[in-house]
């Protein structure tokens, strides 16, 4: 059995920052960078390997936002909730929205019809989706924050999504039952909220963290030889076991989220400072490192060497263009308000 105790570590007062909570946002914005990377090589066995090392990115960040919105110490209202963060995301969704429109019609060119009203749609745009999935998700704050102050209440929620996420993912045929246990994206996520949060507020013992380990290698061994298996079976490739909302992603990203809450102060001696400098700048990065990755796409870099090599290395070159992109939005007053 797994047992614990009541961390005190969350910030008594919203104002005051977690370290280890703007680290793996650092992480996990390093890691779509890196997922959307694999995603444009041609060889599948190196976008496999590369995209099961990186699938939790996306669930940490929501991850995260459990953590801060659910802590007691932050009161919200409805209005709040809708005037202020709600809000938010949907300007920088519209902003950037268009932008990649723009940017699309400007390096392939568009069809006369294409502008048509009957044609035209507000559907997200490659990593876009995450911005209208985490305001869904901030709509049932009220509700999560109810569950969350309920120790046995929030137990259950997560036992009963892992339930649910399981049966989803194995795609259980079981009459009248199964279709009830399907897990859509919203409360997919805000189950990755309430496990934030979950995670946040215990402290593990060595045993405990020992176990929590063991599963996320587990789960990152699951998602990466499942897919290779399924792909070699079906003769093509198959993304089944790279949905964020699976039991094995669940695993690693526990995992992730556990190491580095524990590691805490001894991360800090040597990431606080890079992490300190660009922390104000992730979300811009998210938005606008897509815009870097399709222009390094249309260059002769892909073909200079091994793609294995290649991909973190660009990583790291589009993760920095994107910084200082956001770093130089920020400056233009009417700019900077789409990009923090």
């Amino acid at each position: 059995m797994i047992t614990t105790s009541v961390d005190t570590s969350l910030p008594n007062k919203e104002s005051k920052r977690c370290f280890y909570l703007d680290l793996l946002r650092v992480i996990a914005t390093f890691g779509v960078i890196f997922t959307h990377l694999s995603m444009d090589t041609n060889h599948w066995h190196i976008a496999i390997l590369y995209d099961g090392l990186v699938r939790w990115s996306v669930p940490i960040f929501v991850m995260i936002s459990g953590t801060l919105f659910l802590n007691p110490c932050k009161q919200l209202s409805i209005s709040v909730i809708i005037g202020k963060y709600v809000k938010r995301l949907l300007l920088a969704y519209l902003f950037w929205y268009l932008f990649y429109c723009l940017f699309k019609y400007l390096c392939i060119g568009i069809d006369s019809n294409t502008w048509e009203l009957s044609n035209f749609s507000f559907a997200p745009r490659f990593h876009l989706w995450f911005l209208p999935m985490l305001m869904c998700v901030y709509l049932l704050i009220p509700i999560l924050k109810k569950i969350s102050g309920d120790k046995d209440l929030l137990h259950y929620a997560l036992i009963l999504w892992i339930v649910c996420l399981t049966f989803s993912f194995l795609n259980i045929k079981i009459p009248q039952i199964s279709g009830l246990l399907a897990m859509n994206q919203v409360a997919g996520y805000a189950g990755y909220f309430l496990l934030g949060f979950f995670l946040a507020t215990k402290t593990w013992t060595g045993k405990s963290r020992l176990i929590i380990y063991s599963l996320g290698i587990m789960g990152v061994l699951a998602t990466i030889l499942g897919s290779i298996i399924l792909s070699f079976h079906k003769g093509f490739f198959s993304a089944r076991f790279l949905f964020n909302v699976s039991p094995h992603v669940v695993m690693i990203a526990s995992a992730l989220f556990v190491f580095v809450k524990q590691h805490e102060h001894r991360l800090e001696k040597h990431l606080g400072g890079f992490t300190r400098y660009v922390q104000k700048d992730l979300f811009g990065i998210y938005l606008v490192h897509v815009f870097w990755i399709k222009l390094f796409d249309c260059s002769f870099i892909w073909n200079m060497c091994n793609h294995v090599i290649l991909i973190p290395i660009m990583a790291i070159v589009v993760f920095l263009f994107s910084l200082y992109t956001i770093k130089l939005l920020r400056i233009v007053p009417f700019l900077s308000r789409f990009v923090e």
